[in-house]
């Protein structure tokens, strides 16, 4: 996948799948993003925000603490 070179903020969906236990996490155009690579991200100061898709709430500071 492409390194980010913008500063824009990627907004990632955190959706909680129906069929499995884990969760999907996917950008504005749809990818699926993995969290080690969202972490990746943030040590590399890239600006990202994890939205709850059920509430809207930002969980970006719980899922990458």
């Amino acid at each position: 996948m492409p390194a980010r070179t913008s500063k824009k903020t990627a907004n990632i969906i955190f959706e909680r799948s129906r069929i499995d236990a884990r969760a999907v996490l996917v950008d504005e155009q749809l990818n699926l993003r993995t969290l080690d690579e969202l972490r990746r991200w943030a040590a590399r100061r890239i600006p990202v925000r994890v939205i709850k898709s059920a509430t809207g709430e930002d969980i970006t500071r719980i899922l990458l603490a």
